[in-house]
């Protein structure tokens, strides 16, 4: 991607944040795999979207179940998304076009940032 001015991002920023902050995340993995997964943490409370879950029409990471509205991250527009918790480490590496998505244990986002 192009550098982008301070202007440019403050917009993509305030687009995003209006855009995803108060959804919840799905998880891009297996019912099976996310047993694993909160196995090793037990506050985990993400949801795995069914099989069958259609994506709102032209929005392809917006998915609607039993009246929740979640994101699949993985087809968000940008690379390698990022999806940052409560008490885990990151690091510290800027990648300016990466989205990080700010959740709750229960995966509602809170807050979006670009680094």
């Amino acid at each position: 991607m192009n550098q982008l001015s301070d202007e440019q991002q403050q917009e993509r920023l305030h687009g995003w944040t209006q855009k995803l902050t108060g959804l919840y995340i799905s998880q891009d993995m297996s019912e099976a795999d996310y047993m694993q997964v909160k196995e090793r943490n037990p506050k985990l409370e993400l949801q795995v979207l069914p099989e069958d879950a259609r994506a709102v029409e032209d929005t392809p990471w917006l998915f609607v179940v039993d009246g929740k509205k979640f994101v699949k991250p993985s087809l968000l527009p940008f690379d390698g998304p990022r999806h940052i918790r409560p008490g885990r480490p990151i690091t510290r590496d800027l990648c300016q076009d990466r989205i990080n998505l700010y959740s709750e244990d229960d995966g509602k986002i809170t807050k979006i940032a670009f680094f």
